[in-house]
């Protein structure tokens, strides 16, 4: 901090006390090169803030001089603030921040003139009333009116919550340097030193580190909603309270709060949580996106989250030479994993799974498809991108594609060995015959290669000579009766394979799965390994915390979670996850689950704190019911040889 002129009479002044000489009043302005008159003044003052801050006082004694009265703690402390170069007597910007912060220590309804705030700093009355005008715009800025009562004098009028926030951005942003110290004024009585801890101990859970001055501001509000409890946080600081909890900033306050409901044995309001989250929302302000006000930033953010996915799908649709831009199954899915993904990739520690290596060997194009929006959150949201998040974001387009797919008509490609003339007049036979294929090309025999043309969905064979091609069907030169039967029924088989890919669930439970939570043949000898090995998976991504697993084994104890049908659905308690997953796990042999024999576990790690969250829940059991009460799409998922697959299979 850049130190002005009074600063530094003032550190003079007391290190020359420091080294314990008594000092007379002419030295003293010797040695600072200032009248005495202006020294006793300075003298004073300094008195005044070493008894404020507990560092001591000045002594006097008439014909002898002055002396510091301090121990050898408060001597240490002295030396460390001067070390700080913070002035005692500010100039006008400094000035107008101790008036703010006088300003902000004032209850809700509680007044003070401004003799009484002028006579404090030294100054006189219209002095302060000048600089008072100076810091109105500051107030304005955060909705919050300094306001002149008659026979009473000055008071802050504006919301709880704008107050909070005005407490927030001077702490931290107009007084970094003696934040810490200003607990103490602001959250008296608060443990400040435990509230920390528990944000530390929610951002260990979560496997995230915030940076620093967010992690400085999520300390701040989460001390000011136990220090003005009794304020209360009634008034709607945002009017999209529902938006916010769809993001991981919800989720991340929430917990934090949990921890603090449980250390201090305190109910704070839900609002309070949504506040915090809207903060660590806007802690990174988007580049592009400007003109957002704060008292609806989630709902803009929505808005704008939507542009950016439109940006990413149209780079997709460029790549790919496909047009999905149609597709709202895949638009409403991207939105909602890239709401907790941007989180991740802002806050998070945890090491995935690494699924990006297989995404890039499934499905090498639409990996690159993805990989080249890199650079849009780069530029947009200012985070680096990772390959497993880009990974996610490839599974979603993959899964269009696959949609796509099923609803697009058939092609064919007919082997000849006869002349275009007896070909074409094949082509336009079973074009009318088989409406379903819309599109059919010819090729030689001479000139077909087995494997070759992937684009066509049914190959026509009207060679005589066998063709290795799963995709080929065998029939008479000129195509009669029996073969149109033969190839419809090609047809019928390649469009019940499509309809048994059916089943999925809907957008809003695709953030609950991911590729490295399904495990296929996990090779657990017993229900408690078995649920040892799930409950770890998400502990490592910090999904839940490390009470999550007693939690679970306490309920498996209290009663059964078999639900028949070789199934079973353990789960614990949902004050100790973060953020909602499941985790499937699909057995080569059945095991014991009490008095059942099971093959396939999905245990339940989802949350009904929020109404996002009863939403996605309620959503979840009713397409659970879907997938295991009908026997063909529990089959298929059973019979699914990959945990890529199965992801593929509900994200559809």
């Amino acid at each position: 901090m850049k130190q002005d002129k009074n600063a530094f009479y003032y550190e003079k002044i007391f290190r020359l006390l420091l080294e314990g000489e008594v000092c007379s009043i002419s030295k003293i302005g010797e040695h600072v090169g200032l009248s005495e008159k202006t020294v006793r003044l300075k003298v004073d003052q300094m008195n005044d803030f070493l008894k404020k801050h507990g560092m001591g006082q000045i002594e006097k004694r008439q014909g002898t001089g002055i002396w510091l009265a301090a121990d050898e703690r408060q001597r240490e402390d002295l030396k460390r603030y001067l070390n700080c170069t913070v002035s005692l007597e500010p100039e006008a910007d400094n000035r107008g921040r101790q008036i703010i912060g006088k300003l902000l220590k004032l209850k809700p309804n509680q007044t003070v003139t401004l003799g009484s705030l002028a006579e404090s700093l030294y100054l006189s009355a219209p002095t302060a009333g000048s600089i008072l005008k100076e810091i109105m715009p500051w107030f304005e800025e955060r909705r919050i009116q300094v306001v002149s009562v008659r026979s009473k004098g000055l008071c802050l009028v504006g919301s709880e919550y704008d107050l909070r926030v005005s407490i927030k951005d001077y702490m931290l942003e107009m007084m970094p340097e003696v934040m810490e110290a200003l607990f103490g004024t602001f959250t008296p009585g608060v443990d400040t030193d435990r509230v920390r801890r528990l944000v530390l101990e929610a951002e260990n859970a979560w496997r995230i580190e915030l940076a620093d001055s967010s992690f400085k501001m999520v300390w701040i509000m989460a001390c000011l909603s136990l220090g003005r409890r009794q304020y209360g946080g009634k008034e709607a600081f945002f009017a999209s309270e529902e938006n916010i909890q769809h993001y991981n900033e919800y989720a991340f306050a929430e917990s934090i709060y949990q921890k603090m409901e449980s250390a201090f044995q305190v109910k704070i309001p839900d609002s309070d949580i949504g506040l915090l989250a809207m903060l660590l929302l806007s802690a990174k302000r988007l580049k592009h996106f400007a003109g957002i006000p704060e008292t609806d930033y989630a709902r803009q953010y929505d808005r704008d989250l939507r542009d950016f996915v439109n940006m990413v799908m149209d780079t997709i649709d460029a790549v790919l030479d496909i047009d999905l831009s149609e597709d709202e199954l895949l638009r409403e899915s991207l939105i909602l994993h890239l709401r907790s993904a941007i989180f991740r990739m802002k806050y998070s520690t945890a090491l995935g799974d690494n699924i990006s290596r297989y995404v890039k060997n499934e499905y090498k194009q639409t990996f690159l498809a993805a990989w080249s929006t890199s650079n849009l959150f780069e530029e947009y949201y200012d985070v680096q991108v990772t390959e497993d998040e880009l990974a996610g974001i490839a599974l979603y387009i993959q899964a269009a594609l696959i949609r796509k797919n099923k609803n697009r008509p058939l092609t064919a490609l007919l082997v000849s060995r006869g002349g275009l003339a007896a070909s074409q007049l094949n082509i336009e036979m079973l074009k009318y015959q088989i409406p379903e294929i819309r599109e059919i090309q010819t090729i030689s025999l001479h000139d077909f290669k087995p494997g070759s043309n992937g684009w066509a969905d049914v190959i026509i064979n009207t060679t005589g000579r066998e063709i290795d091609d799963d995709r080929a069907v065998d029939v008479e030169e000129q195509v009669a009766a029996q073969g149109i039967e033969a190839i419809r029924g090609k047809v019928n088989q390649i469009f019940s394979g499509r309809k048994g890919q059916g089943f999925g669930f809907s957008s809003l439970c695709h953030q609950l799965f991911e590729p490295d939570l399904i495990l296929i043949k996990p090779g657990a000898n017993n229900k408690d390994q078995l649920i040892t090995m799930m409950v770890k998976k998400l502990e490592d991504k910090g999904d839940v915390t490390s009470d999550y697993l007693p939690s679970v084994f306490e309920r498996e104890r209290a009663t059964t979670t078999s639900i028949g049908r070789g199934i079973a659905i353990p789960h614990g308690n949902m004050r100790e996850i973060n953020e909602p997953r499941i985790v499937i796990a699909i057995l080569d042999s059945p095991i014991r689950w009490h008095d059942d024999l099971v093959d396939v576990v999905f245990l339940l790690a989802v949350k009904m704190t929020s109404k996002f969250e009863i939403q996605r829940t309620k959503q979840f059991y009713r397409e659970f019911l879907q997938l295991t009460d009908n026997d063909e799409n529990l089959n298929t998922m059973k019979n699914m040889g990959s945990a890529l697959e199965i992801y593929q299979y509900f994200i559809r």
